[in-house]
């Protein structure tokens, strides 16, 4: 006859927090049963634990890799060994600082970004951004800058001029017209494009007052001369606009004429373009004699070649 061993005060099995415990009733060993000691949660290396809120002091292990968490005033500073690699959405409803570099491969969302320190910048909501906090910043750019593609866009640059009556403009836009605008506008300084028109015309004035050639009269009468040549315009300002002082108009005074190899008066003398004919035509009374066909007349001045 066998006997059974059978406890005097039975054993009772309790289970909390996320520990549960089988069987619930007490144990006195008079039936076979079998007791265990479970989690709600798998907690085993290939399990998924979810925690409602999880308090740390000191640091973490993740996978051979340290994980140092600390209060830092109303902040929490957490600083890797390695990388921080986040798959989903990192959402940070306080201060969030690191000390290494932040790689985000996708789209960075912000109502409000500063950054400080090597350079400041603010890029608002609206879009709008402030470089630098002081005027002494340089930003300097390696490539190219757009501003937009329609007119409707504008540059505003704040400038220091040297001269002490003109100091503190504001440069409005580049001007890329063929010819500036008058009175010229120091918030609007030109293209190479509008600088290229601007001193052209000085290139013809020069041309124009090395221009001088000598012809002979063809036709003469006893008060007129008649040379078949055309006497050069002297430049106007393109667009009426006066960009620079103008040369007078070609006159009998950019003229000389010879009678016979003398120098004619040249009070007594008027000059007329009529077609490709130049017309010299004499004053008798103050040249003191007329002109006789067998004369040689030789004009030298202004004619186009």
């Amino acid at each position: 006859m066998s006997r059974i061993f059978v406890f005097d005060h039975p054993i009772i099995l309790s289970g909390s927090d996320g520990i549960e415990v089988s069987p619930k009733t007490p144990i006195t060993n008079r039936a076979n049963l079998t007791a265990s000691i479970f989690t709600e949660q798998d907690i085993t290396t290939s399990g998924s634990v979810q925690f409602n809120e999880s308090n740390f002091s000191g640091s973490i292990n993740v996978a051979n890799g340290k994980w140092t968490i600390q209060k830092a005033g109303d902040a929490v500073s957490i600083t890797p060994s390695g990388s921080f690699d986040v798959t989903g959405s990192l959402g940070v409803s306080q201060e969030f600082t690191g000390q290494g570099d932040i790689v985000i491969d996708g789209k960075f969302t912000a109502a409000e970004l500063k950054t400080q320190f090597t350079s400041a910048s603010i890029i608002f909501p609206s879009g709008s951004t402030i470089f630098g906090n002081d005027s002494n910043d340089i930003h300097q750019f390696t490539g190219s800058v757009s501003i937009g593609n329609d007119l409707s866009r504008s540059l505003f640059i704040e400038t220091r001029l040297t001269s002490a009556a003109i100091e503190n403009n504001t440069i409005t836009e580049f001007r890329n017209v063929p010819f500036p605008s008058s009175p010229f506008e120091q918030t609007q300084p030109i293209t190479e494009f509008a600088g290229r028109n601007l001193i052209a015309p000085f290139s013809s004035n020069q041309l124009y007052i090395r221009k001088n050639f000598a012809k002979k009269a063809t036709t003469i009468t006893n008060t007129t001369a008649v040379f078949n040549a055309i006497s050069a315009s002297a430049p106007r300002s393109p667009n009426n606009v006066e960009l620079f002082e103008q040369l007078p108009a070609t006159s009998e005074n950019d003229f000389m004429f010879f009678r016979n190899g003398m120098i004619m008066e040249s009070d007594a003398l008027t000059v007329a373009q009529s077609g490709s004919q130049f017309v010299l035509t004499i004053n008798v009374g103050g040249m003191g004699y007329e002109l006789d066909a067998t004369d040689e007349i030789i004009a030298w001045g202004k004619f186009n070649s």
